[in-house]
């Protein structure tokens, strides 16, 4: 279903937008997606472009180009789109499941609350996940003459969807608790109270961006709507204030970043209730600037590897 049609229904039914997808939904790694290709230099976007025309063959990432608008703007769509494909192929009828990995959208590190109340990490329980390994991979290799261009276009595809991934606090964290003794799973297991996505903790955070800026009267595309959210998402946090937080090639310190958000923030929503209306801000103040960071993070990055013409 597409964005605004899925907007719709779920307002007919009282509820607020969401997409169920995975880590940010659809619509968050859009607007990830967006900023990033905002903040790129021509070079980075048309180097990008080209990795993304030499993807294989069945792999389903020439099919999300657009086939109308300017090729500009077809482009620029495609680059976008692109950061869903990695939760499109877990869809084994995906002609593309065949790249597919399950264990690297996420990197859990184990946690507990001390008995102070306060955060305690659990350095003794190894963490599992490859979503750090990944990125380093990926981001050590892209743009290199040594690996084929086909290749790359999978790993680009890849890494703008981790981009988005890494910045989400519960793709970052396994809560230990008397209920989850192994682990929490992301907040997946920390039931609330409601429909999806208001039934689990996880899933609540994957839909933030969606009912925090909600499709406006004066959106008719798609484009519209995660273009203009993108555009006040970094109106509100711009990359002059963010410059300083970028942490080029830190990839390990982003996800522990959100790891910290999730500690301090994500759960303080009783476990089986409905999430109030004053925990939705408090979630959405601390995921608005995880957005930004990832837009930009990504962009600087894709500049240092793709940026030279």
């Amino acid at each position: 279903m597409k964005l605004r049609g899925l907007s719709l229904a779920l307002a007919a039914a009282g509820l607020a937008w969401s997409t169920p997808a995975h880590a940010w939904d659809e619509l968050g790694h859009r607007v990830v997606a967006r900023i990033a290709w905002e903040h790129m230099t021509p070079a980075a976007r048309q180097n990008s472009i080209r990795l993304l025309q030499s993807a294989p063959p069945g792999s389903g990432i020439a099919e999300l180009m657009p086939r109308t608008g300017t090729m500009e703007e077809r482009q620029r769509e495609w680059f976008v789109h692109t950061a869903v494909w990695a939760d499109m192929i877990r869809d084994r009828d995906h002609p593309g499941a065949r790249y597919a990995h399950a264990d690297w959208h996420y990197v859990n590190f184990f946690w507990e609350t001390g008995p102070n109340g306060a955060p305690r990490d659990r350095p003794d329980v190894p963490r599992v996940g490859q979503l750090i390994d990944q990125m380093q991979r990926i981001s050590g290799t892209l743009g290199s003459a040594s690996v084929p261009d086909s290749a790359e276009a999978i790993d680009l595809a890849w890494l703008l969807h981790l981009g988005g991934d890494s910045h989400q606090p519960l793709h970052n964290s396994a809560r230990i608790s008397p209920e989850d003794p192994e682990g929490d799973r992301g907040g997946n297991s920390y039931r609330l109270a409601g429909l999806y996505p208001f039934n689990n903790l996880h899933a609540y955070w994957d839909a933030l961006t969606g009912f925090a800026i909600p499709w406006g009267a004066r959106e008719q595309t798609e484009a519209d709507y995660v273009g203009g959210i993108a555009q006040t998402i970094a109106r509100r946090w711009p990359q002059s204030r963010m410059r300083g937080r970028i942490l080029p090639g830190q990839i390990e310190q982003w996800s522990r970043e959100g790891l910290r958000v999730a500690q301090t923030v994500a759960y303080r929503t009783p476990r089986n209730e409905r999430a109030s209306s004053s925990y939705r801000r408090l979630a959405w103040a601390a995921a608005e600037p995880r957005i930004a960071l990832a837009g930009y993070r990504l962009a600087d990055l894709l500049n240092q590897k793709l940026g030279t013409p």
